[in-house]
């Protein structure tokens, strides 16, 4: 099958047209062409029509090769350039190549014109297809930057010390500067407080020693910001860098802080509605969730665990409700067959709690509260690492509050009766450590457990 050709002649013999034409169709070529001798027929032809390759002879009397070159140059094409003479030396034919021509076939050997303009062809789609790679990579990159500076989250790259190698304008804006180069260069330690370059440094050295992503949150100016920080190789750097990225979260954050609120307010609310029904279980389980959340704060809980606590704590006996009032409030020793339908006040709470999409496992301290470490609570018998931590505390506040609590079934117990208690069920019954927060609390008298009388 024939290969589709549009040849544009620089030439002022017909004669010799037509026999290049003949050979190009031997060497496989379906061959379209004009023939030009003048620079003005050559730029109408450049300009009206598309061509594959461009003959052109030495030897003419009113146009020359190099003129031919010239116009060939001043419309930026890149059309593979022959000459096809039969008077030219090579000395002249070398200088026209460095002038712009790709190659020279004489008259007198015109057997070789068809690999070289196949040669030429194939090496013109090779320079097409790496000119439209770059294009596409430039339109990349002009779309990257773009996005890169029109993002409104904060994006710069810094090295291994800090030193920003880019920075959009969220960024520079972000660290009250108006241009690139007044950020450009400068450290962390030159743009930011000490406290906050310190962090951020000891966060840019872990990324590029450990080769991972790191996520923290901080708050700045009274903005909260979620931060990524990316390790990459940086080659032109010679050395890993890491990529910044901070995200306002301030919105994301206060939305957070009203869903908490109005889980805390729910609880309460619902606490206090059990009053009229229960004033022992709700005084209780206020009494509970504040110490629980006392204890959380001795032990070093942030404020997010510290809120579940308090959550877990006042609700944590939402199962009794399910409980008849008559039995919660009877004078006097319950039967065994009473204790056990009390008992199940655990999973009722559960069960009320576990559809709730509460942030905090509310519903698990609910149904584990009367756990023990040695596994002898119930309703699970769960023992040693089978309790969490909110149940290991929630379990030993409520024990020491119920025991100091008076109920219409049993008198209440004594401070030292409930420190002797604590002492004696301490790494067995209760966890070591909030044992010992919670003895010193009472010993210290730093709750008091008729507050939320």
């Amino acid at each position: 099958m024939s290969i589709r050709l549009r040849v544009l002649f620089v030439e002022d013999w017909e004669d010799d047209v037509l026999l290049i034409v003949r050979e190009l169709r031997r060497a496989g070529y379906d061959v379209s062409f004009r023939k030009v001798d003048t620079p003005e027929e050559m730029r109408n032809a450049l300009s009206n029509e598309e061509w594959d390759i461009i003959l052109s002879d030495y030897v003419m009397p009113h146009f020359t090769t190099a003129e031919a070159l010239n116009i060939l140059k001043e419309t930026g094409l890149d059309i593979p350039f022959i000459i096809v003479s039969g008077a030219i030396g090579e000395q002249t034919a070398v200088e026209l190549m460095k002038a712009g021509a790709h190659d020279f076939v004489m008259k007198d050997s015109l057997a070789k014109l068809g690999p070289v303009v196949q040669r030429e062809l194939r090496d013109a789609d090779t320079r097409r297809e790496r000119r439209q790679a770059q294009e596409r990579l430039k339109e990349s990159e002009e779309g990257y930057r773009l996005l890169f500076q029109s993002s409104p989250n904060v994006i710069a790259q810094v090295d291994s010390e800090g030193r920003f190698l880019i920075a959009n304008m969220a960024m520079i804006r972000s660290l009250g500067f108006s241009s690139e180069k007044e950020v450009i260069g400068k450290t962390l330690h030159d743009l930011m407080p000490q406290d906050v370059a310190n962090y951020r440094l000891k966060m840019v050295r872990k990324a590029c020693n450990e080769a991972r992503i790191q996520v923290f949150e901080d708050q700045r100016q009274g903005r909260w910001f979620q931060n990524i920080f990316v390790p990459i190789e940086a080659p032109e750097v010679g050395e890993m860098t890491v990529q910044i990225i901070a995200m306002d979260i301030t919105e994301k954050k206060k939305t957070e802080e009203q869903l908490e609120r109005s889980f805390v307010d729910l609880a309460e609310t619902v606490s206090r509605a059990m009053v009229s029904r229960d004033p022992y279980t709700a005084t209780h389980q206020r009494n509970v969730a504040e110490l629980s959340r006392l204890v959380g704060k001795k032990m070093g809980l942030d404020e997010n665990r510290l809120k579940g606590l308090y959550i877990g704590g006042l609700l944590h006996d939402i199962g009794k409700i399910s409980i008849p009032e008559s039995l919660l409030n009877k004078p006097g020793q319950l039967t065994e067959e009473e204790w056990n339908l009390v008992r199940t006040h655990a999973k009722r709470g559960y069960e009320i709690l576990k559809d709730a999409n509460f942030p905090w496992p509310v519903a698990e301290m609910a149904l584990h509260h009367h756990e023990r470490l040695d596994g002898s609570g119930y309703p699970d018998g769960l023992s040693g690492d089978e309790l969490s931590l909110e149940v290991r505390i929630l379990s030993a506040c409520d024990a020491a509050e119920a025991m100091i609590a008076y109920r219409p079934y049993r008198p209440a117990k004594s401070i030292q009766e409930t420190i002797d208690e604590l002492e004696s069920g301490k790494g067995e019954k209760y966890d070591a450590t909030v044992a010992d927060i919670l003895l010193q609390i009472i010993r210290e008298g730093k709750f008091d457990f008729n507050s939320c009388l």
